[in-house]
């Protein structure tokens, strides 16, 4: 686990305060080719890309955290593997959105099958009713993000759960009411950190938005 000073880890992790139980960071897998090529990866067990692994593995996280939870599904595993963090807790409650029928195709592949308005006919103007063919409601992952929250808080602790873009949305907008009816809010940057505290009931607030990973430093031996 990365180690910080006091001072350093202050500043990354301000201290709890008022009704505030725990932290919890979340951070999204790594890339992977079915990313690259904007395909919909839902349960569909795709690992990292050559270019994924490189990735996080040249990162760390810039905080101390007691637990770590994963996705079981592979790009998951494989990100945690390769940020040191070792001996993570799999839940499948961290699991991507199941996408039903639609998971490896892209949204031009989509349009192309089931027509220009397939996203509306599933309810994507409705929020949580948010249903792909045969797959997932956006409702039921918040179900599962929310249960997992609330057992969470039940641990002592603060966390960080690796998970997917659909888990990051469904932890932002249980912590701040976001009725998913329109386009992702430019604040949400899922390609670094969020922090949710936790209350005892494991009702998520925002702590901070796009905390930054650190860098690893790679000593190389002086040129001869």
């Amino acid at each position: 686990m990365l180690s910080l000073s006091k001072h350093e880890l202050a500043k990354a992790w301000p201290s709890k305060r008022g009704d505030v139980l725990m932290k919890i960071a979340f951070l999204r897998h790594g890339p992977t080719d079915w990313n690259a090529a904007g395909r919909i990866q839902g349960h569909t067990d795709i690992p990292l890309s050559d270019t994924g692994l490189a990735k996080m593995a040249g990162l760390r996280l810039p905080f101390a955290v007691a637990r770590v939870y994963c996705s079981p599904l592979l790009r998951a595993r494989q990100t945690a593997e390769a940020l040191m963090l070792r001996d993570a807790a799999q839940d499948a409650r961290l699991m991507e959105q199941h996408w039903g029928q639609w998971e490896g195709l892209t949204r031009e592949q989509i349009f192309a099958a089931h027509g220009d308005d397939a996203f509306v006919i599933a309810g994507s103007q409705r929020g949580a009713e948010f249903r792909p063919l045969a797959g997932e409601s956006t409702g039921e992952l918040h179900a599962r993000v929310g249960a997992f929250l609330k057992d969470v808080a039940s641990g002592q602790g603060d966390a960080v759960g690796i998970a997917h873009l659909g888990v990051l949305r469904a932890a932002y907008t249980l912590a701040t009411g976001w009725t998913m009816d329109a386009a992702m809010p430019a604040d949400l940057d899922v390609s670094k950190i969020m922090v949710l505290s936790l209350d005892t009931a494991g009702t998520p607030k925002i702590d901070q938005l796009n905390v930054e990973f650190s860098a690893v430093h790679r000593h190389h031996p002086p040129r001869a």
